[in-house]
């Protein structure tokens, strides 16, 4: 009886030093996300594909970053959460939306180059003079917009009522 039980005490002992192991190895195949508030970010930008008329657009940011990296040190994702409030301006006329709350990933290939940078929730909500709401909500693939740095409305999801935001920016 002894002898089993040393056995098993044995088999215990090198089952938990594999465990061990294994959970050391998993560990060490990607360092740890790096996690970086950001507040009070400001940005703008020019929207000429929305209206007839090229629109200004001020943002403000604040919320957090995640960078993510392989064992090498290769950064593979990238996934910020923020709160934005955006001023829209043309023609004498600045609309101001209320503060909203979006997330985005941007995925890399083993390269290094970005393949996907996805943003989700609400894109804008916007009071509109006529007391109606512009809102707009869904997901999109900011990398099928080169050379684009603001989007009003996503690719899948409500678009908002554009004639609506255009007319209040009008002349």
């Amino acid at each position: 009886m002894t002898t089993l039980f040393l056995i098993m005490r044995r088999l215990t002992v090198v089952f938990l030093v594999a465990v061990g192991a294994v959970i050391f190895a998993l560990s060490a195949l990607a360092d740890r996300p790096t996690r970086t508030p950001f507040e009070g970010v400001t940005f703008s930008s020019v929207l000429t594909d929305v209206c007839a008329f090229p629109v200004n657009v001020n943002s403000t940011i604040s919320g957090f970053e995640i960078d993510y990296v392989d064992q090498s040190g290769a950064l593979t994702r990238i996934f910020t959460h923020q709160v934005e409030q955006d001023t829209f301006t043309a023609n004498g006329q600045t609309l101001v939306g209320d503060p909203f709350t979006a997330e985005f990933q941007v995925l890399f290939d083993s390269g290094g180059s970005v393949i996907h940078a996805y943003g989700t929730g609400l894109f804008e909500t916007i009071p509109l003079p006529d007391g109606s709401t512009f809102i707009s909500a869904g997901r999109a693939d900011f990398t099928q917009h080169p050379g684009v740095g603001f989007l009003l409305s996503p690719d899948m999801g409500n678009p908002g009522n554009l004639a609506g935001f255009c007319a209040a920016l009008s002349p």
